[in-house]
């Protein structure tokens, strides 16, 4: 009709504003419902339902292993970097009791023992030989039946001196035992029948009962691990060359100085980096 306005047509960037407000909108109205219902940060109102409908099996065993990795991460003097972890059917029967911290009795060397667990698997240092089979150290990968690297630890990087980072992240040394031609894997794994059904049943097991299963995943560990010099030396039983170190790294490993602060010294002094002069002392 003469005289009405003319009708406006709103510019595009209206409809943009308006669609990115309604999906913040969307966005906080689910984060605060999910507060309200399953969010353990919050009242957790659907949790009964939860529970009752999707109940969890909780693991004291595991919830104690995640516990002392927690503590010993903070108790780190260092900084813990980020790694990659495998999925728990993948990663050892040994992680079904331990952390990925396992030494702590001796303060003495336990970091330099953990430090070795992003290299080999617990195995490595702890299997049991075998009267009719010896063993023998390959790369392990559970991803890659022949993994070919490069590995983790096994170089230096020429321009900044550090250990090259590699692609590869699961690979680690570990032992095997060897029949005649064939190689037999010493890991056991947690989808492993004998670790699924502990997990299922374990809450129901007397300690008695548990140690009995546990003795037969120790079947092939011995308790103290093998000392520093079998590793670190020329003959010692790694073949460094073989498993695809660089020369200049196979040198630091064989003449490694801590081998000797470990093994001749039993008191550390550290120096006093952190006090104050004598004259600045009250």
């Amino acid at each position: 009709m003469p005289g009405e306005p003319k009708k406006q047509n709103h510019p595009i960037a209206a409809f943009l504003i308006g669609f990115i407000f309604a999906v913040l909108t969307l966005v906080v109205f689910a984060g605060v419902i999910h507060h309200l219902t399953i969010s353990h940060h919050g009242p957790q109102l659907l949790k009964p339902l939860k529970d009752k409908f999707f109940p969890e099996h909780k693991s004291p065993i595991l919830e104690e292993a995640k516990r002392l990795e927690e503590f010993e991460i903070h108790r780190h003097f260092h900084h813990i970097v980020e790694y990659p972890q495998l999925p728990e059917s993948e990663r050892p029967v040994c992680f079904i009791c331990h952390s990925d911290f396992p030494h702590t009795k001796n303060k003495k060397v336990r970091s330099l023992l953990n430090m070795h667990t992003q290299y080999f698997v617990c195995e490595a240092c702890h299997i049991k030989e075998q009267t009719d089979a010896r063993i023998v150290y390959k790369w392990y990968n559970p991803y890659d039946d022949n993994p070919q690297g490069p590995f983790i630890g096994t170089s230096y990087d020429p321009e900044t001196g550090n250990l090259v980072d590699v692609a590869d992240k699961f690979s680690k040394l570990t032992p095997f035992f060897q029949k005649g031609d064939e190689l037999e894997s010493a890991i056991q794994k947690q989808d492993a029948p004998l670790a699924r059904d502990y997990v299922k049943i374990r809450d129901k097991l007397t300690p008695e009962q548990r140690d009995g299963v546990k003795n037969k995943f120790h079947v092939s560990i011995k308790e103290k691990g093998d000392d520093c010099k079998l590793c670190h030396a020329e003959k010692g039983i790694l073949d460094f060359k073989k498993l695809g170190f660089a020369d200049n790294r196979i040198e630091d490993l064989v003449q490694l100085n801590v081998k000797g602060m470990l093994t001749k010294y039993e008191v550390f002094y550290l120096p006093d980096l952190f006090l104050a002069p004598e004259s600045e002392k009250p």
